[in-house]
């Protein structure tokens, strides 16, 4: 990563910025340079930071770099991941777009495996495309990934077979990419739209001759439809080379035989053709102060002030690290400054943030704000003025100080959990470090040189860093975009920023430790039973005040603990005519407490791992999150705290008000949104609960409402708690005992979902909805009720049902017709809405499509009711099913579900225990006889969604 690249929006993420630098223990003891992987083997060649050494590197003769970790977790799995130094960045000046295109191409044939049959052997094998098996492709690189669900020889075999061939064995022939057109461009214009068109202005103000304009990921759609088999062929032979190549690795493998089994399938590779050349950026800096200004209608309003100066090269060394933590920490202080004056009433913007990137050709900085009420000078005033009260006033010891002992928190979890950190997270890790030129390091050395090197780092050498950065020549862009800025001109804008240049500023706020006010609920409360799940391994016990509590003690994540606890019931116990309810009530945490203010949660949860927010579901309402032993007690304090006494102060409604303010009018702009807003609606027969309601509806919200809801089941709704983790089960209770079961006595069971609360789908009929973006994107939903009670079996089966409708839909609409890279096909089939469901597919794509998806869905549905279910098919759908089954067996977050209810939902347990079976039962017979009652042609409902635009 860049020396110091963090942006901090509502700045929750500057503790973390800080906490992933990873520090130096002492000066450097050789020169740093910049890592440049045309020369060099591997960064810590020519580094003095340690490096992680469960990793192992080696090379090729050919040039192909492999790193290599044995990993447990989870058992008998693994993950590869194939990068290449080939980005659109390197495309040739005919053909932007290739190298995304390209990756599509290398699941379209080689010259051992069929077009279209990748993807079905990979199924076969358990591996679900886009979980599974996926790719991507970036401005610098394209990885492929595959995670294997088990590593016998027969898996890694194959996998490593797989990715030989789209090394240097792609067909590329003409009539795929014809084929594959299609799905590229309706990537393509899924991206478009008014944030990506502001984004690309954006870029061109501040950086016009930027490669990256020139190159656009996705491409456009004349260059793609210009693309040829000769252009990728051209792009392939060159950039698609061993020494461009790196090969990574982790699971539960043995290291020796899998470094033979590199060598077995990738030393005879070879370059098919001449080494191209890496382009610079051409990025260049900026002087002289200009603004410039974007309307759109479909933004929200956004300022940000700019510069680009001069870089300063850096390499990766203990030094730069050391000066890279001091960058980091002063900018986090700010961005904390910046979160506690949003989480005020009255705060002057909807978010803000700032951000430095020292990079090998040009240094950024950047300071943004989201503007509340479309007041842009005010977000132009907060930006410089936090910016200057850091150059004029400097930092506060408390806040250097809360910021470490949140890093610290960070530092120790990440060294607690190294253990059992999974082979997708090491993979990501070991792939990003080598990308960026950095040394791969372990949580472990990180947190002991954060704890050598922070006894050295002062609030002065905050400031003198802080102004090194900041204090010159910032800023020399200033953009506006937004709604109703017709009127606003450069030169107004630049007015504006010189009186605020101009304003005195006042010193920052005091900070200080602040003490939690809810730490006693009374005497602990008393067992009156408790129970054993011994072939689960659950501890359910249930507290004299009714409050429950189920325990799974694992070994999955070494000191980590993952925690649900279940309030009252859901939207179901919120009125019917004011539905949006439970959008307001879902944001408690913004009331804070009646003791504290929300803007105080900083000082009093400093380096303490805490989870606020309030999840409202269907049935239930409740509380989750992840954290460690040591917090386990003020997590569970914190929520008895707002049940108890939640702060229905006036932020908690202004900052609701103003999300409504600042999204709603974007709605249109996007076939997503539309459907986010209508499609729930239309699919529950016109029932107002389901999707989105009008502006004014949510305006007319008053805390006073939400109370009257909210309060009682606070109050006396029953509580069922699950924790899963690595913990001692005699502290877990004692810690419940204090907080959950020391409260009032609750109600002792969950009320169900009332009749009156089901809904039923509409008759069969055409309706058509329009957005206002651009006339390529669109999205169309067919839908087929259910006509079928809710049972056990048929859910399982419906499930099958799903995906092998789905396989067709990609055999079909993707790989032969090429009109959508993801077609998709669900079942809505719940017990909770018996009565209720329905069987989806659905597309966003080219509205010039929607004629021949409908016909491919009907040929497919209609070829499902008829039977001819195979058994490929159903083996297909069921093996990654089943695989996943074998996952979650190791992984606290399957668990945690199913443990939160296993008392008051005590037949899941059940479920759990026969799933595998049930579904390696599952005959095509058996699904034949329930797609033989679905898909009836004259049932069906469908939406559309396309363009208002001329």
């Amino acid at each position: 990563m860049p020396r110091f690249s963090f942006i901090y929006h509502i700045a929750l993420s500057a503790i973390a910025a800080f906490a992933l630098i990873a520090c130096s223990a002492g000066e450097s003891t050789k020169e740093a340079r910049i890592f440049d992987p045309a020369v060099d083997i591997w960064p810590h060649d020519i580094s003095d930071v340690p490096r992680d050494t469960d990793v192992t590197y080696g090379r090729l003769e050919n040039g192909l770099r492999y790193a290599l970790q044995h990993n447990e977790r989870p058992e008998n799995e693994a993950v590869i991941r194939l990068t290449f130094r080939a980005g659109s960045k390197h495309e040739f000046d005919d053909m932007q777009g290739g190298a995304h295109f390209l990756e599509h191409m290398a699941f379209n044939g080689t010259e051992n495996v069929p077009e279209g049959e990748m993807i079905k052997s990979l199924e076969r094998m358990g591996l679900s495309f886009g979980a599974d098996t996926n790719a991507s492709t970036s401005y610098t690189r394209t990885d492929y990934r595959l995670n294997l669900p088990e590593v016998d020889d027969e898996i890694v075999d194959y996998a490593l077979f797989l990715l030989r061939e789209l090394s240097d064995k792609m067909l590329i022939e003409e009539e795929a990419v014809e084929r594959e057109r299609g799905v590229v461009k309706a990537e393509e214009a899924r991206r478009r739209g008014p944030q990506y068109d502001a984004s690309q202005a954006f870029q061109k103000f501040v950086q016009p001759d930027a490669r990256v304009l020139k190159r656009p990921i996705a491409g456009t759609p004349d260059s793609l439809d210009a693309m040829s088999a000769q252009k990728l062929r051209r792009y392939y032979e060159t950039y698609y080379r061993p020494e461009r190549a790196l090969l990574v690795i982790t699971g539960d493998f043995d290291i020796a035989e899998m470094t033979a089994k590199i060598e077995d399938n990738f030393a005879d590779w070879a370059p098919l053709g001449e080494d191209g050349p890496d382009p610079l950026p051409e990025l260049k800096t900026t002087d002289g102060l200009t603004a410039m200004v974007y309307d759109d209608d479909e933004l929200t309003t956004t300022v940000t002030l700019y510069a680009a100066k001069p870089p300063t090269p850096f390499g990766d060394s203990l030094a730069e690290r050391r000066e890279g933590m001091i960058a980091s920490a002063a900018q986090s202080i700010v961005g904390l400054r910046f979160n506690k004056r949003l989480t005020e009433a009255n705060r002057p913007v909807l978010g803000a943030g700032i951000s430095a990137n020292a990079g090998r050709y040009v240094n950024t900085l950047s300071a943004s704000a989201s503007a509340k009420d479309n007041d842009w000078k005010t977000a132009i005033e907060i930006l410089d003025a936090e910016i200057r009260r850091a150059l004029k006033y400097g930092f506060q010891q408390a806040e250097l100080d809360e910021l470490i002992a949140n890093t610290r928190r960070g530092l120790t979890d990440s060294t607690n959990y190294a253990a059992k950190r999974t082979s997708s997270s090491l993979v990501g890790g070991i792939t990003g470090a080598f990308s960026g030129g950095n040394v791969r390091t372990t949580p472990k050395s990180n947190q002991d040189r954060f704890e050598d090197q922070i006894a050295t780092i002062t609030v002065e050498d905050l400031e003198r860093e802080f102004a090194k950065t900041w204090d010159t020549d910032f800023p020399n862009r200033i953009w506006i975009s937004g709604p109703e800025l017709d009127d606003v001109t450069e030169a107004e804008v630049l007015e504006v920023y010189k009186a605020a240049r101009a304003r005195d500023i006042d010193p920052p706020a005091e900070r200080k430790k602040l003490d939690f006010a809810y730490q006693d609920f009374g005497p602990a409360g008393e067992i009156m039973a408790r129970n054993r799940v011994e072939d689960m391994d659950i501890t359910q016990i249930k507290f004299a005040n009714n409050v429950r509590l189920n325990l799974k003690k694992t070994d999955f994540e070494d000191g980590w603990i993952r925690m649900q606890a279940t309030v009252g019931e859901g939207w179901n116990r919120f009125a019917s005519e004011k539905p949006g309810l439970t959008y307001l009530a879902s944001s408690v945490q913004a009331g804070g407490y009646e003791a504290h203010k929300a803007s105080e949660m900083s000082e009093i949860f400093a380096g303490k791992n805490i989870n606020l927010g309030l999840g409202i579901g269907s049935d239930r309402s409740g509380f989750s999150g992840s954290t460690n032993n040591d917090d386990v007690l003020i997590q569970l304090q914190a929520w008895a705290g707002l049940l108890t006494a939640p702060g229905y102060r006036p932020e908690w409604r202004e900052k609701f008000v103003e999300g409504i303010e600042s999204s709603f009018h974007t709605i249109d702009s996007s076939p997503g949104g539309v459907a986010s807003r209508d499609l729930g609606r239309i699919w529950h027969d016109g029932d107002i609960r389901y999707g989105l309601l009008p502006k004014d509806s949510y305006l007319a919200l008053t805390l006073e409402d939400v109370r009257g809801v909210l309060q009682p089941i606070f109050d006396e709704g029953a509580i069922e708690i699950g924790i899963v983790g690595d913990f001692e089960e005699a502290a877990i209770i004692d810690a419940v005992a204090k907080t959950f079961g020391a409260l009032p006595t609750r109600k002792d069971s969950f009320d169900p979902i009332p009749e009156a609360y089901k809904a039923k789908f509409p008759a069969p009929a055409r309706v058509d909805l329009t957005h206002t973006g651009e006339k390529t994107q669109g999205a169309i939903f067919m839908g087929w009720p259910i006509n079928e009670p809710w049972t056990l079996s048929a859910s399982r089966e419906m499930s099958l049902i799903s995906r092998i409708f789905t396989n067709r839909m990609t055999d079909t609409i993707r790989e032969e017709l090429g009109l959508a890279y993801n077609p998709s096909a669900s079942a809505n089939f719940s017990r909770l809405y018996d009565g209720y469901a329905y069987f989806s597919a659905s597309i966003t794509a080219d509205p010039q499509f929607f004629s021949a998806f409908e016909k491919a869905s009907n040929t497919i549905a209609k070829d499902m009711r008829s039977g001819g279910i195979t058994q490929d098919e159903l083996d297909r759908a069921r093996k990654p099913v089943l695989e996943s089954f074998e996952r979650a067996q190791r992984e606290n977050g399957a668990w945690l579900g199913l443990v939160s209810r296993a008392q008051t939902e005590d037949y899941k347990l059940e479920w759990r225990r026969s799933r595998t079976d049930a579904y390696a039962a599952i005959t095509t017979d058996e699904l034949e006889a329930m797609t033989a009652k679905m898909f009836a042609p004259e049932t069906l409902h469908v939406v559309s969604i396309t363009s208002d635009r001329e």
